[in-house]
């Protein structure tokens, strides 16, 4: 058990420099232990003459376990030695049973993390302190314990710190991080739909902390999108240390969870579009040996006709994006500028177009797929609109997926521009299935934002269709090498 009278006459001494330097600065001072900088999701404060400090981050750095019963409002501290109970705003605690009168700010809750002065960390957990008043710098010191024979200590993992939640405009939720550890494995929950994703002992900066709402959570609407209506974070956890990241699904709506450096992505699509098997941050895989290198050329057909295959996105019960401005479906949109561009390409002798449906129809995306393979299509171009739940967001995106797709992209991508006329938001590259399982030279085409009334009112005019259909026309020859 730790003795508590040595370290409470130094704890006395170091209270009154806190507090005398308490009012002498507002910036919060930064907290060190044992030389290691803690990066806690509540800043340290100084109130009343006290220092405040998260008693959570601390006390799992020193190996203590933390518990928290929400009724009482009481946090329980304890490691194989020592139990440490102590009620919200209330000065008496317990410490192995016995109960002790505190004469500093009693612990409070912020943000829902409980904060102490520094006088009672150091009677609790028994450190040193030391106070750099030239940076504000609070340094914390565990005393070093001889281990008993034949034991060995157990390292506790790091802490890490979420540092941004967002979406972006294709659905891929980005979740960046300081030194997170890899989440657990997500777990898909119904009534109603939804992905759970839990990071271990992971908090979130202040900044973030301080978006949590009394219920606990932080929580972002998303409208007009049929894969998800809102996400949410939370501090699910204080023992151990857990973040928590919920996701609302559509009925119809897959993922797949990737890392990258400082980044943890989680890609939403229909559940048809989900790799057959996606990639694990846990256990990455070794790449696969190169195939058979695929050409970067354009199709050499002798007999100089070209098989086209032209796939209007979604149909019937698969609307697609809305667009409250105009009332309308993507789907309308879709068929309208295929068939214009069929007609287009027909003027010409030299191509033979194929449309994956001519009407109001719906076809699965894997339907779509075998239909270009059939016809040994040796062009694949898929049309669409785009929505997102920010409507400034505007503009011309053209995907490739394989290799022998990215000429063609770069290609066609200046002529739908020029088609449209609106803003062009670039070349990228992603995994749709009907541009991925497809083997052909194949792009996907989101040629607006039903989102956004601007581009809206352009997709759904006829001189602008027309337009975008001549110009495809155009970056298809250009490709081709046709004159």
């Amino acid at each position: 058990m730790k003795k508590f009278v040595s370290i409470l006459l130094l704890m006395s001494l170091l209270f009154t420099l806190f507090a005398s330097v308490g009012h002498a600065a507002s910036t919060p001072p930064k907290l060190f232990l044992n030389g290691k900088e803690l990066l806690s999701d509540v800043e340290p404060r100084i109130e009343k003459g006290s220092t405040l400090v998260p008693l959570a981050i601390l006390s799992e750095g020193l190996g203590y376990e933390v518990e928290w019963e929400g009724g009482p409002k009481k946090v329980t501290v304890k490691n194989d030695s020592t139990v440490i109970e102590l009620i919200i705003n209330q000065t008496s605690i317990r410490v192995n049973g016995e109960v002790k009168e505190i004469d500093v700010t009693p612990p409070k809750l912020v943000n829902w993390r409980t904060m102490v002065p520094v006088r009672l960390v150091g009677e609790l957990l028994g450190i040193s302190f030391e106070w750099k008043e030239d940076v504000r710098e609070v340094h914390m010191f565990e005393k070093a314990e001889e281990p008993k024979p034949g034991t060995e200590t157990p390292e506790t993992p790091a802490v890490g710190y979420i540092t941004a939640v967002n979406m972006d405009e294709q659905s891929v939720i980005r979740i960046s991080h300081a030194g997170a550890n890899a989440p657990g494995k997500p777990k898909l929950l119904d009534n109603p739909r939804r992905l759970v994703i839990d990071f271990p002992y992971t908090a979130f900066i202040p900044q973030l902390a301080n978006t949590i709402g009394a219920d606990g959570q932080a929580k972002i609407t998303v409208e007009n999108n049929p894969l998800l209506t809102s996400f949410r974070y939370s501090q699910f956890s204080a023992s151990p240390l857990t973040a928590r990241l919920v996701v609302d699904l559509g009925d119809d709506t897959g993922y797949v969870l990737t890392s990258g450096e400082n980044e943890f992505a989680i890609a939403l699509m229909p559940l048809s579009e989900v790799p057959a098997q996606p990639v694990d941050p846990e256990t990455p895989t070794e790449p696969e040996e190169p195939s058979t290198p695929e050409p970067s050329t354009p199709p050499d057909n002798s007999a100089d006709v070209y098989d086209i295959v032209l796939d209007a996105g979604h149909g019937a019960k698969d609307p697609g994006a809305y667009s409250k401005s105009l009332n309308r479906w993507e789907k309308e949109f879709n068929l309208s500028a295929v068939l214009k561009i069929k007609a287009e390409l027909e003027k010409d002798k030299r191509f033979r177009v194929h449309l994956t449906r001519k009407d109001d129809t719906f076809l699965e995306l894997m339907d779509r797929v075998k239909f270009a393979e059939n016809v040994k299509a040796d062009l694949f171009i898929s049309v669409h609109a785009n929505s997102y739940d920010n409507t400034s967001v505007s503009g011309v995106e053209t995907y490739y997926e394989r290799a022998n797709s990215k000429a063609f992209a770069e290609t066609m991508h200046k002529y739908v521009l020029a088609g449209m006329g609106i803003r062009d938001r670039g070349v990228k590259k992603a995994a749709f299935k009907v541009i991925k399982e497809t083997t052909m030279p194949a792009i996907l085409i989101e040629a607006g934002y039903l989102s956004n009334a601007s581009d809206a009112s352009a997709l759904f005019n006829t001189k602008t269709q027309d337009k975008l259909a001549v110009e495809v026309a155009k970056g298809i020859k250009d490709y081709l090498k046709l004159k």
